[in-house]
């Protein structure tokens, strides 16, 4: 009577035929086997570099960056009382991470930068093109919130502010999600204190404070309210 093989033997059997598949297959085909495994270590080795790149790429322009907006925002000289800027050093070096860096995030700081020295000026209609670009580019995050911020400034110092105010109420309302509810608030308010609108400003400022006790713009609301008080 011949010997029972068992599961297991089976199995074995199996995986060293298998296996026996394999390396001749492998020894039949090994030149395509060679370039595909050549061909993927490319493919790594360009991804790397490309990666390391991209990294020095970014790290070059917020140097770049971090040198302009010190420009931009001047330094404290020795028994002054406010800090002093050179404006014009500063759009250069913004243009410069512009142009060297145009498609990263640095550069679209950057350009937020120029636009506020464009508003400075009175270069109205260059500023709204630039911030209209970045807050449709960033939408939902930081730098499209500046811009679309810097955006209603520049509106209700054209004129805006009744058609400024029908918007961010409707920001408000999470009709339109352009900016937070808190931020909406906290510039509606803004907006009606400077229009003299001294209890629809209480108004906003006072549903802030209650509805978003955990909003950075919680205390300044608190402080508008006390003024206005």
């Amino acid at each position: 009577m011949g010997r029972r093989i068992t599961r297991k033997q089976l199995k074995q059997d199996e995986f060293v035929t298998t296996v026996d598949s394999i390396i001749q297959k492998a020894s039949d085909n090994w030149r395509p086997i060679v370039a595909g495994v050549g061909g993927l270590i490319v493919v790594i080795l360009g991804w790397w570099l490309i990666s390391g790149w991209m990294g020095n790429r970014a790290e070059d322009a917020s140097y770049l960056l971090r040198d302009a907006i010190a420009s931009y925002e001047g330094t404290m000289e020795q028994g002054g009382d406010t800090p002093t800027s050179d404006t014009a050093s500063a759009e250069t070096q913004f243009q410069e991470v512009i142009d060297r860096y145009g498609r990263t995030d640095q550069a679209d700081v950057a350009r937020l930068y120029l636009a506020r020295i464009w508003m400075g000026r009175g270069d109205v209609e260059q500023a709204r093109e630039s911030l209209l670009s970045l807050a449709n580019a960033h939408r939902r995050d930081a730098l499209g919130e500046l811009a679309t911020l810097n955006l209603i400034t520049l509106r209700v110092l054209s004129g805006q502010g009744e058609q400024v105010a029908s918007e961010l109420q409707a920001m408000v309302a999470g009709v339109d999600q352009s900016l937070p509810k808190d931020v909406a608030l906290f510039e509606l308010g803004n907006l009606y204190e400077q229009e003299q609108q001294t209890e629809k400003a209480r108004e906003s400022f006072q549903r802030l404070v209650d509805e978003f006790p955990e909003s950075p713009y919680r205390f300044p609301a608190t402080e508008r309210l006390r003024e206005l008080s």
